[in-house]
């Protein structure tokens, strides 16, 4: 059967949530196989969107699946909760809100069905960048200055108190950081966004993230951090072609280096969650793509290389019992308390 891309309206999840059924009533196990699995997915052309495309395509070679186009992390949650999709694109901080009767979708609700599968991909990944020459090198050097965050930007903040670094957050669009620069009116800016970020050629910066020890430090706060890879701008454009015809009074191209790798950085991972009623044999198929496949499907979605998967990165949602088995046939070992 082939897949679809129905697209959902965040707004509808919320009223799904209205239809829950009582507590105890969706047990794993008891539902029989549903006909066709619904895979809810991101916004078309996200990288995330991408991902979710890829997976699905990869998920319907075993069964029927359609894939359902949402608005992201927050309406999944709602719809895997009552029991609308079988899988979806979740960020670990917005499945650990839902678990614990949080979610902006619905105060005080725990939403007890989720069950985690395997990490995708960041959501975010913070980084800074400073005008070379400042003097600022690490996070701790942050302390008492100027930053520019995004405005919509909700990673910044938590990261640097769970540091305890204190500095003077201003948020303004990072189009304007470029002249916030040259005015001297920031001392650094913050980017988490997937996409690279460089200031004007003109404006020699310098670009760093968080030490392992800063990682493992949030990560212990803030449920769904780990390791990721940040973000390199484009290659400089290749050489012209050695046999055109050169013109002897035209200056030499300058060359533009290749921008190199920077260690991972403090990044907020989507993870692939499913609801409890999900097939164990489907959701360790589901799985076993995830981690099997996950080069191919993160040169779908156009992701930078992250550091290997690691599932006990999770602190937010148990485990499905499908997924524990298919980490265990790559060599991880789920502690039996978090798999339900």
């Amino acid at each position: 059967m082939p897949s679809s891309r129905a697209p959902l309206l965040a707004g509808l999840a919320a009223a799904f949530l209205l239809g829950l059924a009582a507590p105890g009533a969706r047990a794993q196990g008891t539902a029989a196989a549903p006909r066709e699995i619904i895979v809810a997915t991101a916004p078309v052309n996200s990288p995330l969107g991408r991902w979710g495309n890829a997976f699905v395509e990869r998920l319907k070679a075993d069964q029927p699946v359609s894939e359902a186009i949402t608005a992201g992390a927050l309406p999944n949650v709602a719809l895997l909760q009552s029991g609308r999709v079988a899988i979806g694109l979740v960020s670990l901080d917005v499945a650990a809100a839902a678990w614990g009767g949080t979610s902006p979708m619905a105060p005080g609700m725990k939403f007890d069905h989720l069950r985690a599968l395997a990490p995708v991909a960041p959501a975010a990944v913070l980084r800074f960048v400073v005008p070379a020459g400042s003097g600022i090198a690490t996070a701790s050097g942050l302390a008492d200055k100027r930053v520019a965050v995004a405005t919509d930007d909700a990673l910044t903040e938590p990261m640097l108190t769970a540091l305890g670094i204190k500095a003077t957050l201003r948020r303004l669009p990072l189009t304007e950081v470029a002249k916030q620069f040259a005015d001297k009116k920031i001392d650094a800016v913050a980017v988490t966004g997937l996409e690279p970020f460089a200031l004007p050629a003109q404006q020699p910066a310098v670009t760093f993230g968080l030490t392992v020890a800063e990682i493992a430090r949030v990560a212990g706060v803030i449920p769904g951090v780990a390791a990721a890879a940040v973000p390199l701008p484009p290659a400089p454009p290749a050489p012209a072609d050695p046999a055109a015809p050169v013109d002897p009074a035209a200056a030499p191209a300058a060359l533009t280096p290749a921008p190199q790798p920077l260690p991972p950085s403090a990044g907020m991972w989507t993870w692939l969650v499913a609801t409890d009623a999900l097939p164990e044999e489907v959701a360790r198929r589901a799985t076993q793509i995830a981690v099997g496949e996950a080069v191919a499907l993160a040169e779908a979605a156009g992701f930078e290389a992250s550091p290997a998967l690691d599932p006990l990165t999770n602190r937010a949602l148990p485990f499905h019992r499908g997924a524990a088995a298919a980490w265990a046939a790559h060599g991880v070992t789920v502690p039996p308390d978090q798999v339900r």
